[in-house]
């Protein structure tokens, strides 16, 4: 595929219909945009053949699960942006998806994520020799987050809500 062709040029739904009218090679869109309706509009307007989102951008498991079953609606697979626990999660429990993105990764940069997990990471080691990753099957995302690094690395803090 060919990932997000316009992404300096903004995400017009028309001007990816027509590129994709004429070239050959199916366009993976909508990294660019966020949640559930500006992916359907993308879609309606038949401006992609692969639909991308992700929990860190489209609205947490909630927002990426709907755009996962709107997708599968319109007969399109959808594939997870970037690498991590929670992408796996959502990658097992969906039939239309078919890539995990472990990007940016070579033998001599093993990961370009931050250790905040303990016992996990994404790096090439995670693969099995047929291609294959796995979901972690602890409780809630599958590992503990380390709270000792994260703490060391913190470089500010907000309040939503006072209770």
């Amino acid at each position: 595929w060919w990932e997000d062709p316009y992404q300096d040029g903004g995400v017009s739904q028309f001007a990816h219909r027509k590129l994709r009218q004429m070239v050959k090679t199916p366009l993976l869109q909508t990294e660019h945009i966020r949640l559930l309706e500006q992916h359907v509009d993308f879609i309606v307007a038949d401006a992609t053949d692969y639909v991308r989102a992700g929990a860190h951008e489209d609205g947490g498991v909630t927002g990426a699960m709907k755009i996962a079953h709107a997708c599968e609606g319109f007969g399109l697979d959808m594939e997870l942006h970037g690498p991590g626990p929670v992408h796996r999660h959502i990658m097992s429990s969906i039939r239309n998806t078919n890539f995990f993105e472990l990007g940016l990764v070579h033998p001599n940069v093993r990961t370009t994520k931050a250790p905040v997990y303990l016992g996990y990471n994404d790096d090439l080691d995670g693969i099995d020799s047929e291609g294959n990753v796995y979901a972690p099957d602890g409780p809630g995302i599958g590992v503990p987050l380390d709270w000792d690094w994260i703490r060391a690395h913190q470089v500010d803090e907000g309040v939503l809500a006072e209770i």
